[in-house]
């Protein structure tokens, strides 16, 4: 599913010469084997996702470490525009907070600081791969507040 997509882009991008969606893709596709070596079998359609967005978050954090180079900036933001356009479309922090509330209703959980680890991990579980780690967190933390 993902792999075959990929393999497709990845040969749009060597005809187009377009070095740094090949680069990219070429890191998506590395990472994708190790995972199917990894598990033995073919990856589901969520460790395809989870595997982009482990590649996101480094390209992310590369980003960061990357201040004052602007050239080096530059290149990790294509490289990360790239990477989230395989990604489903992430959700807005409005959308993340009405769902975090929605979630902890339905699961009847009590909204204390004490109970921030069940919260998380069942909201977390509910929203993983539609909306940033660090976006759920700070809406949970103003939940809680």
């Amino acid at each position: 599913m993902y792999t075959t997509r990929l393999r497709a882009d990845k040969m749009a991008a060597l005809k187009e010469k377009d070095t740094v969606k090949n680069k990219v893709i070429t890191m998506l596709l590395s990472g994708l084997t190790y995972k199917h070596k990894e598990l033995g079998r073919d990856c589901t359609e969520q460790e395809c996702l989870d595997v982009i967005a482990k590649e996101l978050k480094q390209q992310r954090e590369a980003l960061e470490m990357s201040k004052g180079r602007e050239d080096k900036a530059a290149e990790i933001l294509a490289e990360i525009a790239i990477l989230e356009s395989y990604l489903p479309k992430q959700m807005g922090a409005e959308e993340v907070a009405a769902a975090v509330a929605e979630i902890i209703a339905k699961a009847g959980l009590e909204t204390t600081v004490k109970n921030k680890g069940m919260i998380m991990k069942t909201v977390m579980g509910e929203l993983k791969g539609k909306a940033d780690g660090k976006v759920i967190g700070a809406a949970v933390d103003a939940l809680l507040s």
